[in-house]
């Protein structure tokens, strides 16, 4: 018996077109929902609102996602490879002092680009919410730190000494902290300190 050919309403609702307009559509809402995410807080964010802000019917948000959950995974999706690639820069295995001020330069710059989903993730951090996103989220960025850094490579295991671990993640804490207070005035004397200092502790951690 020959295999039954695709049908015409299938074929219809397939084609590249369809496709391009619904990655058109959800693009609308995750832009709109981060906006949102970043000026009324994630957690004070309804879909209801979200559809407004994106000119769609709730209706069709709850089409493309089934809750704002799912929406806030997409952007810290879109900005996981971005801080990825900077941070996987980290020079190594044994960097200078001069090449780690280099190196926080750049993450600074990165930053400067991502402020919105980086503040949005940070926000989540702190009142604790959607912890396993969080999660995934570290141990990718301290990986990336490993790429050319042991020390920071056993830091992104799971079987990592708690005092390693630790290390690791304040570095990475300490880091965005840093561009955050730098970006907030990049002419205070402070913000420029600190990514000093940020420059310094990651040499006495890569020097061990």
């Amino acid at each position: 018996m020959p295999p039954s050919k695709p049908s015409q309403a299938s074929t219809k609702y397939n084609t590249p077109l369809r496709q391009a307009q619904r990655d058109l559509t959800r693009s609308r809402i995750k832009s709109a929902a981060r906006t949102l995410f970043y000026e009324t807080h994630y957690d004070s964010t309804t879909m209801d609102q979200i559809a407004v802000a994106a000119g769609l019917r709730r209706s069709t948000v709850y089409l493309h996602y089934k809750d704002k959950a799912e929406i806030m995974a997409e952007v810290i999706a879109d900005y996981t490879p971005k801080a990825r690639g900077v941070l996987a820069m980290l020079p190594g295995p044994h960097p200078t002092l001069a090449q780690l001020n280099l190196w926080v330069k750049k993450v600074t710059q990165v930053v400067a680009k991502e402020l919105v989903p980086l503040s949005i993730i940070l926000e989540l951090r702190r009142t604790h919410q959607d912890t396993d996103a969080l999660e995934k989220l570290t141990r990718e960025l301290l990986a990336a730190l490993g790429e050319n850094n042991p020390p920071f490579r056993e830091a992104s295991q799971e079987s990592a000494s708690p005092m390693v671990r630790a290390r690791g993640l304040m570095l990475l804490q300490g880091l965005t902290y840093a561009c955050e207070i730098h970006l907030g005035d990049t002419h205070d004397a402070r913000g420029k300190a600190l990514l000093k200092v940020t420059a310094e502790d990651f040499f006495a951690f890569l020097s061990r």
